[in-house]
């Protein structure tokens, strides 16, 4: 495993995708400090996420997951939603309800999509260095921006429903599950229909991930005018 391959494939993705953040977050950006500290809490449920597999093959689920896709498809579809999805949006939503909503700096709106998106980044990036040594050329490099790019959606779900009721100052814990629970089924679909869905279905994942981003960047700019507008009362900045 060279430097390069590290430094292509993990780093500058993970670098790409922040600077995004940053770039969006413009209005009242997060410190840096923070926004490392959820990248390195994702990194670390990367590695968690890996062993809630292991359990979940210890409590029954298929030892060959992959195998159902072909053979079993229905059973697969519930592995993608059940195991898949659940695991993963799990491992990545811990740490942000644990210690990312409770920093100081977590005080408006667009911080439940900065912090989600920095944990999953992490995450994606644990996944894409477990992935070096079986990918290589255009593949490696496609997984290495476009993994990223699908886990911050599926974060964004719940880190949107905290950062919303946060701001409302209402409990966090019913819109928190209920965010966790929509992003599970969302990342299992789009896993099943990606790996397992008929040729002529297989638009509809991409489609999808595009609509999501659509509106995860009206989201993050009503965000922005929010609280352009709470910083400097009248007419809001424009974004």
């Amino acid at each position: 495993m060279s430097a390069w391959t590290i430094l292509s494939a993990i780093v500058a993705p993970a670098g790409f995708w922040i600077g995004y953040l940053y770039y969006k977050d413009r209005v009242k950006p997060e410190p840096f400090t923070t926004v490392a500290l959820a990248y390195l809490l994702g990194i670390g449920s990367g590695y968690v996420g890996l062993k809630a597999y292991d359990l979940a093959e210890w409590l029954g689920a298929s030892a060959d997951p992959y195998g159902l896709a072909e053979t079993h498809k229905g059973s697969f579809l519930v592995y993608c939603i059940g195991v898949i999805g659940v695991v993963e949006e799990l491992a990545k939503f811990l740490p942000f309800f644990f210690v990312c909503v409770r920093l100081k700096a977590f005080d408006e709106a667009i911080d439940g999509f900065v912090y989600a998106s920095a944990v999953a980044l992490g995450f994606a990036s644990y996944e894409n260095l477990l992935h070096i040594g079986t990918m290589q050329g255009p593949e490696l490099y496609g997984r290495a921006f476009a993994s990223p790019l699908t886990h911050t959606i599926f974060s964004s779900i719940w880190g949107y429903a905290c950062a919303q009721a946060r701001s409302r100052a209402q409990p966090l814990l019913c819109p928190a599950l209920f965010g966790l629970l929509v992003a599970a089924l969302f990342h299992g679909l789009y896993d099943f229909l990606v790996m397992a869905a008929h040729p002529l279905l297989r638009p509809i994942p991409a489609t999808t991930i595009l609509v999501a981003w659509l509106w995860r960047i009206r989201a993050m700019d009503r965000c922005n005018r929010e609280t352009a507008a709470r910083l400097v009362p009248g007419p809001s900045a424009k974004s």
